[in-house]
């Protein structure tokens, strides 16, 4: 499972970094790209952002903070994933998904001074990216796994279980 998480966190960062190339080279600041529309609502559009802050453009201009932050952040959360001893397929792509993103927003942030945004789903106010989905749906899944599956599989290996049960 540590070959698929590093594996998995390498694919997403580089998924993050040609999605955010991309929206740099080919959308102007202040342009709006209408991609999917339901009459007058757009479903999915792209408009590029600098987001020199954290969630939803919290702690603005404080990227060299954000990044020493979320890279104590990765280390823990890295170290924490190596050390669990009995690893599960869900648990590992989430921890992927969460580191994957981590640095993907980290690379922004000390290259750039601050994250590339440029993705708008319908319901949604704010403008994110790539790396954002990652961490949120890593983190969801993370949470959506220790409150239901990481107690029974981890008692499925308890030593003092008798065979065949």
């Amino acid at each position: 499972m540590v070959i698929l998480f590093w594996v998995l966190t390498a694919v997403l960062t580089v998924i993050d970094r040609v999605t955010k190339a991309a929206a740099l080279k080919h959308i102007s600041p202040g342009e709006y790209i209408r991609v999917i529309s339901a009459g007058k609502t757009d479903i999915l559009s792209f408009s590029l952002h600098k987001n020199t802050g954290a969630a939803l453009s919290s702690f603005e201009g404080k990227a060299l903070a954000l990044a020493a932050v979320t890279s104590v952040a990765m280390i823990l959360i890295t170290v924490y994933f190596h050390r669990i001893k009995h690893k599960h397929l869900l648990s590992t792509v989430a921890y992927a998904m969460v580191i994957g993103g981590g640095i993907g927003n980290l690379i922004d942030r000390v290259m750039l001074g601050g994250v590339t945004d440029f993705i708008h789903l319908f319901p949604f106010t704010f403008i994110f990216n790539f790396a954002d989905v990652c961490v949120v749906l890593g983190a969801v899944i993370l949470i959506i796994y220790y409150l239901f599956i990481d107690e029974k599989y981890n008692a499925s290996f308890a030593e003092d279980k008798p065979h065949g049960e």
